[in-house]
């Protein structure tokens, strides 16, 4: 069983690192979860953040568009993904919790981070929403009977509320 580590949001003020974003580029290898968690979560105190901007480079769907002016192709057996970027996203993702429960909620950025998340751990079939309810900042996918086994995946996106979605 893996270890379940909820994000405390407060933690990572003011630890956004630009430099990571360059080693996503060029050394994404070398990134460690937590640098990777510090550079995910510590944007959501930026100014950017709080103004609905998000990064090229936090998205996995960037990443795998730029496959080929990356030259690399990657496979890994947890996720169906193409690029090391992604995996590092996946990782910082799945490092906070399991989704089963709105206590080990998935923690994102975005709402768009949800569906680019569902792509790459479902990637054979598109998980149909059968309902989707939001309560105190937790996001509650519920899902038509699938080949997963998956009923419901919910998502901590509290982060997102606290600075003014939609902004």
């Amino acid at each position: 069983m893996r270890k379940i580590d909820k994000i405390d949001y407060s933690k990572y003020k003011d630890s956004y690192d630009e430099k990571v974003n360059e080693q996503l580029h060029h050394a994404p290898s070398d990134i460690e979860l937590e640098s990777m968690r510090a550079y995910i979560y510590g944007y959501t105190f930026t100014e950017g953040y709080a103004k609905g901007v998000f990064p090229d480079e936090m998205s996995m769907d960037y990443w795998s568009e730029q496959l080929d002016e990356l030259g690399e192709e990657t496979e890994f057996d947890l996720y169906e993904v193409e690029t090391k970027q992604e995996r590092k996203l996946l990782e910082a993702i799945d490092s906070t919790g399991d989704g089963k429960t709105p206590e080990t909620a998935l923690c994102v950025i975005s709402v768009g981070q949800e569906y680019e998340y569902l792509q790459r751990v479902f990637p054979y079939s598109i998980l149909t929403v059968k309902q989707q309810s939001f309560s105190n900042g937790i996001d509650c996918l519920e899902f038509e009977e699938n080949a997963f086994g998956v009923e419901r995946i919910f998502f901590d996106i509290s982060r997102r509320f606290e600075v003014g979605y939609g902004m």
